[in-house]
């Protein structure tokens, strides 16, 4: 057996798009092998936070990235950090003394085990050294379309370009990124580096659901192109005996949602109801927002009246969703969405969201406060069922052969499980959890128990709201929230 790990990541797909009219490569792979039906994102719904989840195998609570963006006076003392910028993520990581994540990584595991790791992403540049952001100190490889000079180990790019020519230039959709990545995995990587362990990060449909819509011409598109590219990576293997296979595990990130029309200018709003907004609170503002359709409020000095004076006010205004703080005075709490680390807002912010149906037929729309995505187009970060629900499907030697699991899996399961696969031992402070209902060796072993819990929270003026959880063993996945 190869015991080498490939890991797909097709940024925001929704599973029901995953059709075999549309994905045909990627239905049979999870239709041979082993679907998890009712996978998870974890909050925020956003790329780098669940990027984080895949690494670490834990929640935000314990590795720290609570969002794309978020305040950290010693990594960022100027403004919000940005964790979708390689050169501002390089940094703030340097100033942090390398302790970007608060636990041990993926490549961490795999480095002190003696095992290779590598990273090709057509993601954000900032997301791509999140998935490999200890590759200048323990080697590997790290290549971002978006970024090249940012590609470790040092002359890689050189070599990469002589090879296949220059990177074709940003475009959406981005078909011709999605093929240069798979040639240079196929071609470069994989028979001259054989990693143990391997992510290959598609931008699409994430993409072209932001910018064209979902199920738009363009976003079709790139579903195809998407799925070709993955099909000639099953084509390699299918050449290999089945022994020499690798470990394939196919993911989303999270889903995504329509943005509804419309912006929420919640700066002016807030300015109007007499609170100040700067780029961060150090410098006396009263608030610091980060968030687009989510994320969330930082407080000036976290001082508890002002917390619940913008609370009460958020509560009262139409465009409000779910809340979250972490005393849950009048709203959810931070520990139940997993968030409750020093870097959270104070506030958790997630603006009104519903079923609404979109002009190409898919359901699912939120209000928006800063993004540069159109309207019509796609959003995502919130709590809603469509975002919160993920693509994941495993397949290989070790899949459990046409399985179909209903119990609920997530991101933050995909490390246990990769380390088990590895035959390496997982450390204390993962959360996730083993994925052996996909897995060959427990067939036939009887499922967990399931329990499932909804958490309610009453606010201002009559504001409640709604959170369901489900556990298996230690393990808490969210479903879904929202408000009355």
């Amino acid at each position: 057996m190869a015991d080498r790990v490939l890991i797909v990541s097709f940024d925001a797909l929704r599973p029901e798009m995953a059709t075999a009219e549309l994905m045909p490569n990627l239905s049979r792979f999870a239709a041979d092998g082993a679907r998890f039906r009712r996978s998870r994102s974890t909050f925020p719904t956003e790329t780098r936070v669940n990027q984080t989840a895949l690494i670490a195998g834990c929640y935000p609570a314990r590795h720290g990235i609570v969002g794309n963006r978020f305040l950290d006076a010693a990594a960022s003392p100027d403004a919000l950090f940005n964790t979708g910028d390689e050169t501002q993520l390089s940094e703030g990581d340097r100033r942090l003394g390398g302790k970007l994540v608060d636990v041990p990584v993926l490549g961490e595991l795999l480095a002190d085990a003696g095992l290779t790791y590598a990273v090709i992403s057509t993601g954000t540049a900032g997301g791509t050294r999140m998935l490999h952001h200890k590759a200048e100190a323990i080697g590997g490889f790290r290549l971002s379309l978006q970024r090249p000079d940012a590609t470790v180990p040092a002359g890689a790019i050189d070599e990469i370009t002589r090879r296949f020519g220059p990177i074709p230039p940003a475009a959406v959709p981005s078909l011709d990124w999605l093929g240069y990545a798979t040639d240079v995995y196929l071609d470069y990587i994989e028979p001259e580096l054989a990693p143990d362990v391997m992510v290959l990060w598609y931008c699409e449909p994430d993409n072209s659901y932001h910018q064209l819509g979902i199920g738009s011409a363009g976003n079709i598109a790139a579903l195809r192109r998407v799925d070709a590219e993955f099909g000639r990576i099953l084509g390699r293997q299918d050449m290999l005996d089945p022994e020499d296979r690798l470990h394939i595990v196919t993911m989303s990130d999270h889903g995504m949602v329509t943005i509804a029309g419309g912006r929420v200018d919640i700066a002016a709003e807030l300015e109007a109801a007499g609170f100040s907004v700067g780029e961060t609170t150090f410098e006396g503002a009263d608030s610091a927002l980060a968030l687009s359709s989510a994320g969330g409020i930082y407080v000036r000095d976290s001082d508890p009246e002002l917390i619940a004076r913008i609370r009460d006010w958020l509560q009262a205004q139409p465009w409000c969703g779910v809340l979250s703080t972490r005393t849950g005075e009048g709203t959810l709490r931070h520990a139940d969405l997993g968030i409750d680390h020093p870097r959270a807002p104070d506030i958790g912010l997630v603006l009104g969201c519903d079923d609404a149906v979109n002009q190409h037929g898919h359901a699912g729309s939120t209000l928006l406060y800063k993004a540069k995505y159109p309207d019509g187009g796609g959003m995502h970060g919130g709590l809603s069922a469509i975002e919160l629900s993920t693509w994941l499907a495993i397949g290989g030697p070790a899949a459990a052969a046409g399985a179909n699991s209903d119990l609920p899996a997530g991101n933050v399961d995909l490390l246990p499980t990769i380390l088990h696969l590895l035959g390496l031992h997982a450390p204390d402070h993962i959360e996730g959890r083993v994925l052996r209902e996909g897995l060959a060796e427990f067939a036939g072993e009887a499922p967990p128990e399931v329990e499932i819990e909804t958490l309610s929270a009453e606010g201002a003026g009559g504001y409640r709201a709604h959170l369901t959880v489900e556990r298996v063993g230690g393990t808490r996945y969210l479903q879904r929230a929202w408000i009355d």
